[in-house]
């Protein structure tokens, strides 16, 4: 078979489908009309040309090539070279055969034949990946003469051209059987329309809009140079191939633009024939010589006529255009960068300027589009397609501005088409398909105003020229206007609060303040601080000076506005983006930098020097100390240059108020009473600012510089004199009734300098004040003296702060950091055992004012402002003094205690590193405090140096002759016994240095001194874990303690895990310790993965089997056997039966507890651990609703002691009945754990549910009031599970054991007041009653609006016991809640008026109760029903 032959093939079958014309074909096809028929033809297209476009094996020799020989270069024109050397078994060649093969349908009268020939062309087109410029023009112009609009008479005859079919026969001058055959004809016509008309699913702007589909794939598809790059130039040709290659990319971008912009214009022109559209008909033109322009130019009003998916596709054509222009770019950009060393071809090196009018008009039709467009998805591919067009057309501009007669890109156009949206407020509709938000729209929109994704290296030049007129307006200028607008509306026009009224007109230009921000600083700044290449490409450095000076002075002006409005976000973020500005231009060019810096701070400086006090000083303060702390470098020495001589001539009337010795009343001089202390206060905190300032601008420059520093200091020139002023102030005597804001003023700028200033070069006069400031401060701290002046407070705490400066500058060993005056070393080297001696000793009138220890505050700001030296200093001193304590037997180690426990809660990071840092002192620390007192005792003689030295050689005493033999066992155990108690009360000052971050590395040591003694074996080995324990497990519960890498102590911890839980549950150990031991055991088994060889689901089930159910058996059996025991106990004894059930019931408790740890871990980690903490769950529940239930991975079955019909009847008063509340508070624990996955509660509910429903059935078939477990097991799923997941029947169901829980209460509980009950498990039920019901009449009012007269009447007997009793105030105020959120109810409003008498009554006689907070709440409680109406 021939070539075409073969091609012809499938192209005849596709022509037969698309006529319709053989029967099997179309039989072939699935039944569903023509619109699958025409989805078939664009698969099977698509499938066929990506075949023929995918590369052939090597080896494969082109058929068309071998037979046909190769045809010389000629001077024809692209579409005929094209044509002519294609093949039809390449893309390009098989294409052209497909449009003719399909010219029949195509021309065919029908809508359908015609629309699935286009969509057999788009699949095709849809395949191919790359086109040659000939193809493509030949069949871009031949579908954008589809996408013309259809006269509404070829409408009407089905697509046919020609005449209109005849609607009437005009008989004048024809014989009869011309007339009869007109009418033959003119029915034939009429049935052949209806035919057509009934059996074709398209219409004329279907064909239409698969023309503009096709097209975009076209315009889509890349550019194939053949075959002008591939062959050799002849002689006579001028251009080299490459630049003949050029010039075909040039004429490709030409023509997708073309195209795509001939396409809309002829989608959105409608029918020629109708005389709205402006044809000319049997009256003339539409406008009758009055027309206002093209008609092909006004695409905006057809395009708003279309629907909206019709508006869609115009944009997506516009959209294949760009991505293909994008390709060519690629193309020529390479090019150029091949040809650019020929001189020859340099004039062809740019665009042209018809290409670049082409680039100018197709993004104004672009923009053009925008106007008027209302639905979302529209305006999302909208400025989608805007921000891809400024993107991929911009940097083609640049390279056109030396040409005069250069087009612009339309910038203004697209401005004035988006700016209409800004700001975006937009609220999806519920249930939005489409996914389309607020912010996504918003995020489009400022791509495009920001110019997104543009390559701006080469704009800058463009954006600062300017025309006769001024300044030429880019995007950047006018986004960044019309965000200023926003931002601060101009006077003369009244300013419009945010539209959508859900946000203030604060939050409207803090939104304001960001899109400025996302305008000027894009993410991708540089912040290295270093100037770079890509500085330029910053759209910061394309706005002119002009505007860069307008944009200072109008932040400011926001600035100062939000400071006197107290909108501190708003002056925060103002502040933020001025110095992020600042910052940036810094490295910018000259001229952009002193426009934005140099010209405000010109403005507002000289208010600095007249008037600091007022609120444009104080906001022009906050506003330049801003721009010097995150501005850079040269700013900050231009702010310092500006601003720190005028606040030191406000302060130059201290100078001569040197000379002055006379005094006046409350012994002030007449110089102090003359000076205006606000104004020298208000410059004083100027000067703490800008110094602050300098310190935070070089530790941002140092990060930036990898270390390097400044030099010289910027606050050389101005610190001697600054000094001078500052001490002045502080020497003079304080006020007796109150200190003034001078002074205090002076003290935080004294502390600036100490923390930011270099002292280095200061004078001996300058140090002799500073030594005479810092002796007064210390002697104010400490001399013990308590005052009642007003500010005194705050007044010590700025003293403190700075003594603590002195010592960190002072006890810096870095000389690079601080370490720059050995008069400051020698000042903190005297200052520092005082202090230190102070805060090791208890509280005294000399280490405590008015209930503040500046002591502690004076070395926390020291290891907070010092280096890692000055902490280790400062812990190892107190860490020696609190070891020496016991030893010595004179202070107190819980006041050293403390003093660490402070530091390290504000003390910084260095603090807690330090404490671990020593080689030996945790590990001494716990020794000693595990030490009797005979050990201690004979230790006394040890002092502080010889601490210091055995901390240092880390020898600790071992051998036999450290053994000591016990005297008696009973006073070893007396001694143990102080020995814990002692721990005791330094341990929680303690654990504060265990739970900080670098605990972690003290986890090894800690783990191995425990390790050393568990199990315990005597009774020391008891007290070294009640030392431990609580240690290691605050360590534990340290994320980074695990993600260490030290599999030895990991491997160390999971072998105590069955030490651990047999301590656990030991009732001969300390409760305090074995709790401890359980949180270790916790930590161990959820941080243990099984990636690390251990098997934790097994290890659970051992501790299960081997530890947890020999401890709830043998207590289930003690105390079932106390309770049943004999009936004849003398009456003397009861209250000890009493004691020692309770005392049953309380090892019940601990082993039923730790249970119920073992099932939170287990429900918590999830995978294999799941099922034991569903039977673990199952076994709780049914414990406490039935009082039997098998043992977890066990055959024995743990069955609680059955309550006598007397006990059911007073189950509060029944101490068997008291027993099934232990299961359920562990149950209750169980679901309050907040850990793990979000999916465990649900299946611990869904499996334990039913046993309660079923428990609720039995019992409402009984009188008896509900069982104590079931009650507590009902309110603890009622607090800790949502309403949603337990199901609203279910809450229906178990609601009315809640209610009847509360009037059991409510009755019975002078009863319970007067049985002297021991146990505390009744009120313990009664608790979890009222919090259960405060949530259910918060969060589901309505389902117990039934109840609300029952709930009344019982929360008024509760309110109001007999008997008045401390530990019931919790649970009064609990009821008074409960009163108060049922005078809201919103179902129940019949019966809160009727019990609002009674109520009144009764909270009126409750007000005289002892406890203010009762009274308190009786008050507020009352006034709601006393307000209702």
């Amino acid at each position: 078979m021939s070539e075409q032959g073969a091609s012809a093939s499938p192209f005849q079958q596709w022509l037969d489908l698309c006529l319709g014309a053989a029967a099997s074909t179309v039989d072939a096809v699935p039944s569903g009309g023509t619109d699958e028929i025409a989805s078939r033809l664009q698969k099977e297209a698509r499938l066929h040309f990506e075949s023929l476009s995918q590369p052939k094996p090597p080896g494969t020799v082109d058929a068309s090539k071998s037979s046909t020989p190769a045809t010389p270069r000629t001077a024809s024109s692209t579409v005929q070279q094209d044509l002519s050397h294609a093949s039809s078994a390449t893309p390009n060649g098989a294409l052209a055969s497909l449009v003719s093969a399909l010219g029949p349908a195509v021309t065919s009268p029908r809508w359908d034949a015609r629309g699935r020939a286009l969509f057999c062309l788009l699949g095709a087109l849809e395949g191919c990946n790359s086109l040659t410029q000939g193809v493509r023009q030949a069949v871009g112009q031949f579908l954008a003469g589809l996408c013309r609009p259809v006269r509404r008479d070829e409408e009407d005859n089905g697509g046919e051209g020609g005449d209109a079919p005849m609607e009437y026969v005009d008989g004048a001058n024809l014989a009869p059987e011309e007339v009869t055959k007109q009418l033959q004809e003119m029915q034939q016509q009429k049935a052949a329309k209806q035919s057509n008309g009934s059996s074709t699913h398209f219409a004329a702007d279907d064909v239409r809009d698969a023309a503009v589909a096709a097209l975009a794939a076209l315009l889509r598809a890349k550019l194939e140079i053949f075959p002008t790059q591939q062959s050799p130039s002849p002689a006579s040709t001028p251009l080299s191939p490459l630049g003949e290659a050029l010039g075909v990319v040039r004429q490709s971008m030409e023509l997708r633009l073309e195209l795509a912009t001939l396409g809309v214009r002829h989608r959105c022109r409608g029918d020629p024939s109708d005389p709205a559209n402006g044809s000319s008909g049997m009256w003339g033109g539409g406008g009758a010589g009055y027309e206002t322009g093209e008609a092909e130019a006004n695409v905006a009003d057809g395009l708003s006529q279309l629907p909206r998916a019709k508006r869609s596709m115009c944009f997506h054509l516009l959209d294949g255009a760009l991505d293909g222009l994008e390709k060519d770019e690629s193309k020529w950009r390479k090019l150029r960068l091949q040809i650019a060393s020929s001189a020859e071809e340099a004039e062809n090196a740019s665009a042209p300027i018809s290409l670049v009018k082409s680039m100018a008009a197709f993004a104004s039709l672009a923009s053009s589009c925008m106007h008027g467009e209302t639905d979302p998805r529209c305006l999302l591919q909208l400025l989608r397609l805007l921000n891809k067009t400024q993107r991929v057309m911009m940097p083609l501009f640049d390279s056109n501005d030396g040409d005069e007669n250069g087009a612009k890109f339309p910038s203004v156009d697209v401005f004035d088409a988006v700016a209409p949206y800004y700001p975006v407020h937009f609220t999806p509709p519920k249930n939005d398909p489409h996914g389309i938000t607020s912010a996504m729209l918003q995020d489009a929109l400022m791509a495009v105003l920001c110019e997104r994704g543009v390559d701006c290296a080469s704009l800058p030049n463009q954006s600062r020229q300017s025309t006769d007129q001024g300044e030429e307006e880019t995007m950047i200028v006018l986004a960044a206007r019309m965000f200023l607008e926003r931002l601060e509306p101009p006077k003369s026009s009244e300013y419009d609060p945010p539209s959508n009224g859900s946000e203030s007109e604060v939050d409207d230009k803090l939104d304001a303040v960001r899109d400025l921000s996302s305008l000027l600083l894009p993410p991708s700044s540089p912040k290295n601080g270093a100037p770079d290449s890509s500085m330029s490409g910053l759209n910061v450095a394309r706005l002119p000076p002009s505007f860069l000076s307008e944009l200072s002075s109008s932040l400011a002006r926001v600035h100062e506005e939000a400071v006197s409005s107290d909108a501190k976000s708003l002056a925060s973020a103002v502040r933020k983006l001025s110095s992020s500005l600042a910052h940036t231009l810094e490295h910018a060019t000259t001229a952009l930098w002193e426009a934005f810096v140099v010209d405000i701070l010109r403005h507002l400086s000289p208010i600095l020097g007249t008037a600091p006090q007022g609120m444009h000083g104080r906001a022009s303060t906050a506003y330049l100390a801003s721009l010097a702390a995150e501005g850079g470098v040269t700013t900050l020495n231009k702010v310092l240059e500006g601003c720190f001589p005028r606040f030191l001539g406000v302060l130059s009337l201290l100078d001569s108020a040197n000379n002055s010795t006379e005094e006046g009343a409350n012994g002030k001089s007449s110089q102090q009473m003359q000076r205006d202390e606000e104004k020298m206060a208000a410059a004083m905190r100027g000067v703490a600012a800008l110094v602050s300032s300098c310190r935070v601008a070089l530790q941002q420059h140092e990060r930036e510089n990898e270390g390097v520093q400044v030099h010289p200091h910027p606050l050389s020139p101005y610190i001697s004199d600054t000094i001078l002023k500052v001490t002045f102030i502080l020497n003079e005597p304080l006020g007796e009734d109150e200190i003034g804001p001078l002074p205090l003023a002076a003290v935080g700028a004294l502390e600036s300098i100490l923390t930011a200033a270099d002292l280095s070069g200061l004078g001996e006069e300058d140090v002799a004040s500073l030594d005479k400031t810092f002796s007064l401060m210390s002697s104010a701290l400490f001399d013990g003296n308590e005052s009642q002046c007003k500010n005194i407070d705050e007044w010590r705490t700025a003293c403190a702060r700075v003594l603590g400066a002195v010592i960190a500058l002072g006890m810096c060993q870095d000389d690079s950091a601080a370490s720059n005056c050995d008069t400051m070393n020698a000042m903190a080297t005297s200052l520092l055992p005082d202090i230190l001696a102070s805060s090791t000793s208890p509280d005294s009138s000399s280490s405590k004012l008015n209930g503040i220890r500046y002591d502690w505050m004076i070395l926390s700001r020291a290891c907070a402002n010092g280096t890692a030296p000055v902490s280790e200093l400062i812990v190892s001193e107190i860490l020696s003094r609190m070891i020496v304590a016991p030893q010595s037997g004179g202070t107190d180690p819980k006041a050293s205690a403390r003093a660490l426990a402070y530091l390290v809660r504000h003390g910084g990071p260095k603090v807690g590193t330090a404490f671990h840092g020593l080689s030996s002192g945790p590990s001494d620390l716990i020794q000693v405090l595990c030490e009797p007192p005979t050990q201690l005792a004979a230790d006394s003689s040890m002092d502080v140096s010889g601490v210091r030295e055995k901390m240092a050689t880390n020898q600790i005493g071992v051998g036999l002759s450290t053994l000591q033999l016990p005297e008696s066992r009973a006073k070893d155990e007396e001694e143990a016994l102080v020995t814990i108690e002692r721990a005791y009360t330094i341990l929680p000052f303690l654990i504060p240095l265990y739970q900080c971050p670098s605990s972690s590395s003290s986890c090894g040591s800690l783990v191995q001194f425990v390790d050393q003694v568990l199990p315990p074996l005597s009774k020391w080995d008891g007290v070294k874990l009640c030392v431990s324990f609580p240690l290691l497990a605050a360590v534990l519960e340290n994320n980074r303690a695990w993600k260490a890498d030290d599999t030895a102590t990991r491997e160390t911890l999971r072998s105590m895990i069955p030490f651990l839980a047999q301590y656990a549950v030991s009732s001969d150990q300390d409760a305090h310790s074995r709790s401890a031991a359980a949180s270790c055991l916790s930590s161990i088994l959820f941080h243990s993965n099984a990636d690390e060889g251990f098997d934790g689901v097994q290890s659970v089930k051992k501790i299960l089997q081997e530890v947890v159910h020999p401890a709830v058996a043998a207590s289930v059996a003690s105390l079932e056997k106390e309770l049943l025991g004999d009936e004849s106990t003398p009456r003397a004894s009861a209250r000890q039966a009493k004691a020692s059930v309770e005392s049953l019931q309380s090892s019940f408790q601990d082993a039923i507890g730790f249970l119920c740890l073992l099932g939170s871990i287990s429900a918590c980690k999830g995978g294999g651990y799941s099922q034991t903490g569903d039977l673990i769950a199952s076994f709780l529940m049914e414990l406490a609703c039935t009082g039997t239930s098998q043992f977890p991975f066990s055959d024995t079955t743990i069955q609680l002691p059955t309550p006598s019909e007397q006990g059911k009847k007073h189950p509060i008063l029944d101490p068997a009945s008291q027993a099934y509340v232990i299961p359920a508070s562990a149950f209750g624990s169980m679901l309050s754990v907040q850990n793990g996955g979000p999916f465990w509660r649900q299946r611990l509910t869904h499996k334990t549910l039913p046993v309660l429903l079923k428990a609720l059935k039995v019992q409402a078939t009984s009188q008896d009031p509900p069982a104590l477990g079931i009650l507590a097991v009902v309110c603890h799923m009622l607090c800790c599970l949502p309403s949603s997941l337990l199901g609203k029947s279910n809450v229906q169901q178990i609601l009315p054991t809640l209610v009847a829980g509360l009037v059991y209460y409510a009755k019975n509980l002078d009863a319970l007041a007067r049985s002297e009950q021991i146990s505390t498990k009744p009120m313990e039920v009664l608790s979890i009653i009222l919090a259960a019901l405060v949530k259910t009449l918060n969060v589901s009012p309505k389902d117990v609006t039934k109840f609300v007269g029952i709930i009344i009447p019982s929360l008024l007997l509760l309110c109001s016991p007999s008997e008045v009793s401390e530990a019931y105030v919790p649970k009064q105020l609990l009821v008074f809640q409960c009163l108060e959120t049922v005078a809201a109810h919103p179902h129940a409003r019949n019966a809160v008026m009727r019990e609002k008498d009674h109520v009144v009554a009764v909270l009126s006689a409750a007000v005289d109760h002892p406890s203010i907070i009762v009274r308190n709440a009786v008050v507020q409680v009352r006034n709601v029903w006393c307000t209702l109406a």
